[in-house]
């Protein structure tokens, strides 16, 4: 919760350049090098994941997320777009095959053939956006980097059930050495696509994919890299 709380007294300071109104209402971009807005949308979570000891899919998830964004124009038609977007995530994990001695996804030992995943936490996305004019509004594409913080993860039908954004150490019974590590946060690369009306309406599409591996196992044959699509909408004032 202090990750969370830091980072919302940040939203503020983010819009503080904020400047007034438009003094052109025929062109929405040319006189407003700062501006702000809100997005509500829908996500499907999952992972690109295999574990060498074991076989073990990722089925997506649906989620729902909430944020704010705050554009910095840099042409008439180019801007960044920094957005910080609270996530509730969901996914479902099937282990087809099962090694007792492989012990990543259990705090006593024991495997889950199916364990529900759920997950609260942020996406700060960091995007280059040119704006190309089509009919009263204008077209959006967009892509950069983003970064991804885990607050909190659980399993709600197994206890045992650790989810591969929780950090644990598992200590090898024989060399006493720690068997992985699990990470509560990633990072990767983003792609947006969406449509602003005159207004400020927006309706967006995104994709993130991460290119760190959430699982930083002995094995080179183990690997984790979650990604979400996203879809809503926005408003920018």
């Amino acid at each position: 919760m202090k990750k969370l709380f830091f980072l919302l007294l940040l939203l503020p300071l983010a819009a503080a350049p904020l400047r007034g109104q438009d003094e052109d209402a025929d062109d929405n971009y040319r006189h407003r090098p700062v501006r702000m807005g809100l997005l509500l949308q829908g996500n499907l979570a999952g992972e690109q994941m295999y574990i060498a000891e074991s076989v073990l899919s990722a089925n997506p998830g649906a989620g729902v997320e909430a944020g704010t964004f705050v554009d910095y124009q840099l042409a008439r038609r180019l801007l960044v777009e920094v957005q910080f977007i609270l996530a509730l995530q969901s996914g479902t994990y099937v282990a087809a095959q099962e090694d007792p001695g492989f012990q990543l996804w259990s705090r006593e030992g024991t495997f889950s053939r199916v364990a529900d995943m759920r997950l609260w936490g942020m996406d700060i996305p960091i995007y280059l956006v040119g704006l190309f004019p089509a009919g009263s509004g204008c077209i959006r594409l967009g892509a950069g980097l983003f970064t991804h913080l885990t607050f909190n993860a659980w399993s709600p039908g197994d206890k045992d059930f650790v989810t591969p954004y929780k950090r644990v150490v598992s200590v090898d019974d024989v060399t006493g050495k720690p068997r992985y590590l699990l990470s509560d946060s990633h990072a990767g690369f983003g792609l947006l696509v969406g449509y602003e009306f005159k207004s400020g309406l927006q309706i967006n599409l995104n994709g993130k994919y991460s290119i760190t591996d959430i699982i930083n196992y002995e094995s080179e044959r183990s690997h984790a890299h979650p990604y979400k699509l996203s879809a809503g909408v926005g408003y920018r004032f």
